[in-house]
């Protein structure tokens, strides 16, 4: 995880390190489709409906991921 400005995710691709990190902050955060060497991280709401979803290796991954983490993450108590 970064500490430089706050992002929970690298701006491109992470590692399962860094989504295992970001899924244990954020109740509604989890790695689905695993498929050992690749995965997508999701964000759904308290409802369970899919808000956002990345592969780990795409381009933007975690841009895009940290822009709905920050406006819908949950985090835990």
């Amino acid at each position: 995880m970064r500490d430089t400005d706050n992002s929970p995710l690298p701006p491109g691709p992470f590692t399962r390190e860094q989504a295992t990190a970001v899924a244990t902050l954020y109740i509604n955060v989890a790695i689905e489709d695993d498929q050992g060497t690749h995965f997508r991280l999701v964000i759904r709401d308290s409802e369970g409906q899919l808000i956002w979803r990345a592969w780990n290796f795409e381009a933007s991954a975690g841009e895009w991921l940290n822009r709905y983490i920050a406006s819908h993450g949950i985090p835990h108590p």
